[in-house]
């Protein structure tokens, strides 16, 4: 076709034209992103609504940085501070109530502005914070305190219990709603944090206009469709107690059955270690459904699903503030009175009692991060570290830092971001900081030398030793966790600094995530019958070589898990079969430790075994896992990237981290 100069100009400018709208456009985007991304870390202490020494409990939306919206009823925050008076920035008119050191709740009605907390100042010292939202502008905007003053992270109880349900889980019809609800009652009773999400008017099953829990559970909101990060907390137990309003709502008893069974089925698959209690309703609807639900699930083998018998809890009229209907703030204390020994006797009094607060830098102080698999609960006195490349992380005060070690034993500690410091064969109370620091903030980081995935020397932290005056804070950690499973390459023996040279490390270290390696030199996937490690079966342990006790998975919660096994079974007489059915066991445990981790099965570095890792993979992938994924692993080690011919040397380690990297952070960000 022949085109005419005028006709040719008019398409030159066309594509000009449409140049120029490209470019604002991948400009607007580009910005758009920019802006929407996290919000720059706070200093921890200055009270702002990213201060890390500010715990949220409930359902919250923190990601703009500069406000703090609850969701749900009953959500709360706390924290800790100095001096002497502290106010609260609210956006507009709010109704809240504050607790200061443990004191009755003050209610603050129509508030707004900043907003004084303390018109009679409190004793000079360190004081304790809880704010409530009730209802308005429900918008947190941060802390004002004293001139010097700052935030301290609060003692806070390890366990947390989520209550479900309508409007009598929420407290209507009481003065203070949710603080004189059964639910609130009963957290504080058990001294766990709790959160309410329950509504009024709700129903388990969503039909004929009624909202279901067994659906909008899942949701950050009580209303809206935004999908709740379930790693942002870890319950120890949930309560349900639904089933008062469906009956209004035309759901059968079959239907209601079938919902609950799979109701508890999908809460499972969010919290695997809690203890699930479904309550009998006030009101004794639904309670056959509701019994069968929960036998169903003990038959499919969860024994952690507890039927509760609310039978005579109650008395008509006397315990309630409309006849039979919603409980009066006696009658909720009546429930709580009833249901807090029943929650007890299935977590055990150490899941109900709180964390005693410790000294500033000895074992239990909670500004004191433990990353990896820690015993933090045999000794008050002494905390012991599993695996390999096992860390801890604190923020301190001062110009001096100091090690508090039994007997003798090889570490690494960084101060700041300053350079990575060996420390060999000392003990005592080891000097970090032989040159004062300057006066201010600093952080440390210290993890125990490694040798083929046994601890040299006597891995116990004892504590820190610290200037007159000075504490500890909460560090700025990482959000996201990659644990990695291996034998002595995932350790990195060979490497010139073992766990913090192995590709573990550095992956990690790159994405900006914490990480953990669950790894012991000369492991199999299988437990041989010569001796040799099974990790299919040490992976749920505290310690690798002990068959109890179990981890408690509820401590951290891994984003990404990286299996690197098989190199050593080859060796120790498993068979093909045995392998290909241990694989398989080991991603199904993985799976349900960490139900939202995505999960990288490496090709190991032999080549032993690949088929059989292969199909495990795609027996989980059709069943319908799909965040489980092989890695091809050829080409990726050269000949000089080994130290011998099985363990990588730095520059192995390193070429492995840069194959490694983006693959996982194209499931998980960074």
């Amino acid at each position: 076709m022949q085109t005419t100069p005028h006709l040719r100009a008019l398409c030159r400018r066309a594509r000009r034209a449409l140049q120029a709208v490209l470019t604002v456009a991948l400009v607007a985007c580009l910005l758009s992103w920019a802006g929407s991304g996290s919000p720059a870390r706070a200093a921890p202490g200055d009270g702002s609504v990213s201060d890390p020494n500010i715990v949220y409990v409930g359902r919250w939306d923190t990601g703009s940085g500069t406000a703090a919206t609850p969701h749900w009823s009953g959500a709360y925050l706390q924290t800790s501070f100095t001096g002497t008076t502290v106010r609260v920035k609210a956006r507009d008119a709010v109704n809240f109530y504050v607790s200061i050191d443990g004191k009755p709740d003050v209610f603050h009605a129509g508030v707004r502005g900043t907003v004084n907390l303390t018109p009679q100042p409190l004793p000079a010292g360190t004081h304790t914070l809880r704010i409530s939202y009730r209802s308005g502008d429900t918008v947190f905007q941060g802390l004002v305190l004293d001139s010097g003053a700052r935030t301290v992270a609060p003692a806070t109880p390890s366990g947390l219990i989520e209550f479900v349900g309508d409007s009598i889980t929420a407290g209507a019809l009481t003065d203070r709603l949710a603080l004189d609800s059964y639910a609130w009652k009963t957290g504080e009773q058990l001294k766990m944090r709790h959160t309410r999400i329950a509504r009024a008017g709700y129903c388990l099953v969503a039909q004929s206009g009624c909202t279901g829990l067994s659906g909008q559970f899942f949701r950050t909101g009580s209303t809206g469709s935004q999908n709740w990060d379930f790693s942002r907390y870890e319950a120890s137990a949930v309560v349900i107690n639904l089933g008062t309003n469906d009956i209004g709502h035309g759901v059968t008893g079959g239907a209601f059955q079938s919902a609950y069974t799979t109701f508890l089925r999908d809460i499972r698959a969010k919290y695997p270690n809690a203890a699930l209690f479904a309550v009998q309703t006030l009101k004794k609807r639904y309670a056959t459904e509701t019994r069968a639900a929960v036998s169903a699930r003990n038959n499919s083998g969860d024994a952690k699903v507890h039927y509760v018998d609310t039978t005579g809890w109650l008395s008509d009229g006397a315990d309630y503030e409309d006849g039979n209907g919603h409980p009066s703030e006696a009658g909720h204390s009546k429930f709580a009175s009833r249901l807090a020994p029943v929650i007890s006797s299935r977590l055990g009094t150490a899941a109900a009692s709180p964390v005693k607060a410790a000294a500033p830098g000895q074992p239990g102080d909670p500004n004191i991060k433990f990353v990896g698999r820690w015993d933090t609960q045999s000794s008050s006195s002494l905390h012991t570290p599993y695996w390999a490349g096992a860390y801890y992380r604190v923020g301190f005060t001062g110009r001096t830092v100091q090690l508090k070690q039994r007997n003798t034993i090889d570490f690494w500690a960084r101060i700041d971001d300053g350079p990575v410091k060996f420390y060999d064969d000392v003990k005592g109370t080891v000097n970090l900081t032989p040159s004062a620091l300057s006066a201010g903030n600093h952080t440390l980081q210290v993890n125990y030398q490694v040798v083929a995935g046994s601890y040299r020397g006597d891995a116990v932290f004892q504590g820190l030793v610290l200037d007159s005056g000075a504490t500890t804070f909460a560090a700025p950690a990482p959000g996201k966790l990659i644990e990695f499973v291996g034998d002595s390459i995932t350790v990195g023996t060979t490497s010139s600094q073992n766990a913090r040279t192995a590709y573990g490390w550095l992956v990690g270290e790159r994405l900006g995530a914490e990480h953990t390696q669950i790894a012991q030199g000369g492991a199999c996937l299988v437990a041989a019958a010569d001796g040799c490690v099974g990790l299919e079966r040490q992976f749920s342990k505290l310690n690798p070589n002990a068959s109890t006790p179990d981890w408690d998975f509820g401590r951290y919660r891994a984003d990404a898990v990286v299996i690197n096994l098989g190199t050593n079974d080859v060796g120790h007489g498993v068979s093909t079969a045995q392998f290909q059915s241990a694989y398989s066991s080991l991603l199904s445990k993985v799976r349900a430790a960490y139900p939202q981790a995505w999960i990288f099965a490496l090709e190991t570095f032999r080549g032993r075994f690949v088929p059989q890792t292969e199909a495990a993979v795609k027996t989980a992938v059709d069943g319908g896992d799909l965040r489980v994924s092989f890695v091809d692993t050829t080409g990726w080690l050269g000949s000089g990237d080994l130290t011998d011919s099985v363990h990588p040397n730095d520059q192995g380690h390193r070429a492995i981290a840069d194959r490694l990297t983006p693959v996982i952070a194209a499931r998980i960000g960074g």
